[in-house]
């Protein structure tokens, strides 16, 4: 078997107008790399959020970053601040990468 390591993949959905503020942010505190999944839509404390909305206010996207430790402490700090006020989740979770090297 190829040999794993570790990270850790922060998950950010985030309204669609906070986007560029999030990514921004990922970048500054040092991620390598990130995704950013179009057109997600759910239901949760601010009712459903879909597709349908011509406004970015009620469009959701996801944000995902596979990073270290460290990193991913400081992106999750970081956002804090950015989605007070907004519809927004972080999420962390462990995970393991076969290719070091990308993240």
């Amino acid at each position: 078997m190829m040999p794993l390591h570790s990270k850790k993949k922060v998950e950010i959905v985030v309204e669609a107008a906070r986007q560029a503020a999030i990514v921004q942010m990922v970048e500054a505190e040092g991620a390598t790399g990130y995704t950013v999944v179009p057109q997600v839509h759910g239901m949760g404390r601010r009712g459903v959020r879909d597709e349908a909305h011509v406004s970015d206010v009620f469009r959701n996207v996801m944000i995902i970053v596979v990073t270290d430790g460290d990193t991913a402490g400081r992106i999750v700090a970081a956002a804090q601040p950015l989605l007070e006020n907004y519809a927004g989740i972080v999420l962390v979770s462990d995970v393991q990468v076969v290719r070091d090297d990308h993240f």
